[in-house]
């Protein structure tokens, strides 16, 4: 039994539209972050794994 029915549509719709600019803002920072690393982890010639690992692990 549905008691408000179109509900569950109405919410995913709304949940959908706020996720996007939060998946927008998640892939820029990340681009960023590794377009900023970028040049320090080819300077040294360490794989990405490795390199991004070590930043981690790294305190």
């Amino acid at each position: 039994m549905q008691l408000i029915p179109g509900f569950d549509t109405g919410f995913f719709v709304v949940l959908a539209v706020a996720l996007l600019p939060l998946v927008a803002v998640l892939a820029t920072m990340a681009t960023q972050f590794f377009a900023r690393n970028r040049r320090e982890r080819i300077a040294t010639q360490q794989p990405l794994v490795r390199y991004y690992s070590h930043l981690v692990t790294a305190h």
